[in-house]
């Protein structure tokens, strides 16, 4: 699995040209399909724009850049990943979970496989943020995350919090 948030600020590398073109600003995530849609860039003329590079035209997403097969630009539909880090988490019972931190994708980088979420920084620092995968979320809205009443970050918790 990789976290949304270690590909925002790669490099994008054109593969066909050579050229740097320009540095992830963010992710477009389709929540229907569970899939990555494309990628924005951050600077120039697509900084506040919905036009991005789609992920079939991605070739690797490696530790230390974004490599494309070429500089290919579309229209982007879908949400940006920026804007479900936030989003409360609620079982269907009511009952609250925390906040999404992070989105994890598959090592391809073509779907969604889980969230990251916060139960609080006091909850972070004891037990590390906890893990909820996506076949416990019932519906991922546009401003909610809506999970089955038995799922509980902490059972599939990340690395981090404090050890004994």
């Amino acid at each position: 699995m990789r976290r949304t948030r270690e590909i925002v600020g790669l490099p994008v590398l054109d593969l066909k040209s050579g050229n740097s073109i320009g540095w992830v600003h963010d992710l477009v995530l389709d929540n229907d399909k569970d899939e990555v849609v494309g990628v924005l860039l951050e600077g120039g003329h697509f900084f506040h724009s919905a036009k991005g590079i789609p992920r079939k035209a991605i070739a690797t997403v490696g530790k230390d850049a974004l490599t494309v097969h070429e500089k290919t630009i579309e229209e982007l539909n879908g949400i940006r990943w920026s804007e479900k880090v936030g989003n409360e988490v609620y079982t269907q019972g009511g009952d609250a979970r925390g906040t999404i931190e992070d989105v994890f994708l598959d090592d391809s980088i073509e779907r969604m496989v889980g969230f990251e979420v916060s139960d609080g920084l006091f909850a972070d620092l004891l037990h590390g943020r906890g893990t909820i995968l996506k076949p416990h979320v019932m519906i991922d809205g546009k401003d909610i995350l809506i999970v089955d009443n038995q799922v509980s970050p902490l059972d599939q918790s990340n690395e981090g919090g404090l050890r004994a």
